[in-house]
């Protein structure tokens, strides 16, 4: 199973840089994984509501058709690192090629996207910065699969 992560914009913390580095190098060594980073969308003199649906069409514009679409939307469900796990094995199990992550901007996704994701997903009720979101995701992602392989990096 292939994992693609699709994000508005870039890491511009060095620290947020090198942390999303490493886990993108320790999963290759489970599955074959892609980050694509979409260009940020205009926001001058523009609503939040337009800058969402701008970012929501883009990441739409940007998921492949044949995977399975997971939007990051502190409205989706938040899962225990086990039941994530769980999650991804289930996938697997039912062949799934592809499982498409999608990570928006500081203001989040419109209705668009939430209502044509076939999951959302929430990593905590707390807010972060997107760009700590996405470490956040690659970390439980490269916890999942140590979970899935017995190995002791989860206790």
């Amino acid at each position: 199973m292939k994992i693609k992560i699709i994000a508005i914009g870039r890491i511009k913390a060095r620290g947020f840089q090198l942390a999303q580095a490493d886990y993108l190098q320790r999963l290759q060594h489970y599955t074959k994984i892609e980050l694509t980073e979409l260009k940020d969308v205009p926001t001058h003199n523009r609503t939040v509501a337009h800058i969402q649906e701008d970012e929501s069409r883009t990441i739409l514009n940007a998921l492949p058709d044949d995977a399975f679409w997971v939007v990051l939307d502190r409205r989706g469900e938040a899962l225990s690192s086990e039941a994530f796990a769980a999650f991804l094995e289930r996938l697997a199990n039912e062949r799934t090629k592809t499982v498409a992550f999608a990570i928006g901007g500081p203001h989040g996704f419109s209705d668009l996207l939430r209502t044509r994701a076939d999951r959302l997903l929430s990593l905590s009720a707390m807010t972060f910065p997107h760009e700590l979101a996405r470490v956040m995701l690659l970390e439980q992602l490269y916890r999942a699969f140590t979970i899935l392989k017995g190995e002791k990096y989860h206790k």
